[in-house]
């Protein structure tokens, strides 16, 4: 089964409905609602769904995000020291939040689902094409 890290952006664009950045990052989203995939959650993402609800930038709430974890196919990746140690290795993602999603991704050796052109252009992280 296939597995992928997910941005802020692309889970939210995917929980609105709207076409998440290409068509094999939406399958991806499509797959794992099917059973066929699983997309990895990282802390950091959900922290930020947190902070753009609150500031009324964003119609999606923590809660919401919540019932996607009660899927299989959804997993929460806690931050930790390990994916902290990887963040810091990487020296060409300045934003600290978009590092520590790049940093989840590397850690777990799986393709980062980002329209993010700092991260698309990172050569430390493998995004899903």
């Amino acid at each position: 089964m296939d597995s992928f890290v997910t941005d802020t952006q692309a889970l939210i664009k995917f929980m609105l409905g709207k076409k998440v950045i290409n068509d094999r990052s939406h399958q991806a989203y499509k797959s794992a609602d099917k059973g066929e995939a699983t997309i990895i959650i990282p802390a950091i993402v959900l922290m930020e769904v947190l902070y753009l609800f609150e500031k009324n930038r964003i119609d999606i709430n923590l809660l919401q995000t919540e019932d996607l974890l009660k899927s299989q196919n959804y997993q929460f990746e806690p931050l930790n020291f390990e994916i902290l140690k990887t963040a810091s290795e990487i020296d060409d993602i300045p934003e600290m939040h978009d590092r520590l999603i790049a940093a989840t991704a590397r850690h777990l050796d799986l393709p980062l689902i980002t329209n993010d052109p700092v991260i698309r252009d990172s050569e430390f992280v493998e995004v899903l094409e």
